[in-house]
């Protein structure tokens, strides 16, 4: 077996790689990333380095990418990678084959890109890689260890009770306009500086990050002002699909029942239903929600004004997802929404020689930020 970079000349193997690799949770779902399987990367870091591992045939047993940014950890701009999208064939010599390479790809890395730490996410409810990568074992082989940094919700929004209460009115809700970018970015920046890993540390990286997003402009920002037309809060609404798509394939009884649910309230104007699964209908349909990111409010009321406004302007089929620190009670969903949660890990990746990172210390308490383009 040899490991080798990932180049766009794979692109097709890996797309017919990934397919083999369901998401195994309450759904069942499949990545479609259409025809370019590198695009979703691009829109996330203009840095990132993809491995491939191979057996004698060539045939592809493994992938992971790691994506390079600068983010805040402890006030201080800091270099990491983000490992995404490990996929490892469930033969017994892919495994042992990559963690050989573990050590000499962590090394490269660090060599190429001046890298201080490894960070990824997994979701908790993924019990296979749990027990792969996290689950204590005897320390037969020179194996990384995952130190956990902070757990996640991602949360899902698929309607309205009666009860729900309004938008404040004394709020009032834009759409971003491109000539008040300076305002914005301005706002942006100042609410970054209180967050970890924030990886909008300047204007020039959060301009880049725009141009970078595919399909997203400021005018799918929502902005919130007060009476004095301050900004107090805001978030971006960005649909993934073409980009990277999600195919559901089977239910489990939990969220067939969910499922079903949002069926009975949609008849009442409650909630939007959720994609039919291939097994039932032997058609790839992906769902169709709206990913909310870059969310940042002064409080409470502002974060269910705009989630209010990012709905209804929302297709009539489209569910809302974003990311929450567990710790950020501005972002908990509202009283009276329909709601579904997942929780998800972040962890430091850590080799067996290395020192533990000060700021893995539980006395870190602040808050953290993190997009949904980390998480899924």
């Amino acid at each position: 077996m040899r490991l080798e970079l990932a180049q766009m000349s794979h692109n097709e193997e890996l797309l017919e790689f990934y397919g083999r690799f369901p998401l195994e949770n309450y759904i069942q779902l499949k990545l479609d990333r259409g025809r370019d399987f590198f695009k979703y990367y691009n829109i996330q870091s203009d840095q990132f380095i993809s491995y491939i591992l191979r057996d004698d045939n060539l045939t592809i047993l493994g992938h992971v990418c790691f994506q390079i940014e600068n983010v805040l950890i402890d006030g201080k701009i800091t270099r990491i990678a983000w490992a995404r999208d490990l996929r490892i064939s469930p033969e017994r010599k892919a495994i042992l084959h990559w963690a050989e390479h573990t050590k000499s790809v962590f090394d490269e890395i660090r060599k190429i890109f001046s890298v201080d730490y490894f960070m990824t996410s997994l979701n908790m409810n993924e019990i296979v890689a749990l027990n792969t990568f996290i689950r204590p074992r005897a320390q037969k082989r020179f194996m990384p260890r995952y130190f956990l940094y902070r757990k996640f919700d991602l949360v899902t929004l698929h309607g309205q009770f009666p009860f729900t209460y309004p938008p404040d009115s004394k709020l009032k809700i834009r759409r971003g306009n491109p000539n008040q970018a300076d305002q914005y970015l301005d706002y942006l920046l100042k609410k970054n500086q209180s967050y970890a890993f924030s990886v909008y540390t300047d204007r020039e990286g959060l301009t880049e990050m725009l141009d970078r997003w595919s399909s997203l402009s400021w005018e799918d920002f929502f902005i919130a002002f007060d009476s004095k037309d301050n900004i107090v809060g805001m978030m971006s609404s960005w649909s993934s699909a073409g980009v990277q798509d999600f195919i559901p394939l089977r239910y489990s009884l939990r969220a067939h029942n969910f499922r079903q649910f949002l069926k009975f309230g949609k008849m009442f104007s409650w909630s939007r239903t959720l994609t039919k699964p291939y097994h039932r209908i032997k058609i790839e349909a992906a769902l169709n929600f709206r990913s909310l990111n870059h969310i940042f409010v002064d409080h409470p009321d502002v974060f269910h004004s705009l989630l209010w406004k990012a709905f209804d302007e929302a297709r009539d089929n489209e569910f809302l997802v974003y990311a929450r620190d567990r710790k950020n009670i501005n972002l908990k969903p509202p009283l009276g929404w329909i709601s579904a949660e997942q929780t998800y890990g972040l962890y430091c990746t850590i080799l067996p020689d290395e020192d533990v990172p000060s700021f893995l210390h539980p006395s870190h308490e602040g808050l953290m930020t993190l997009e949904t383009t980390r998480l899924i």
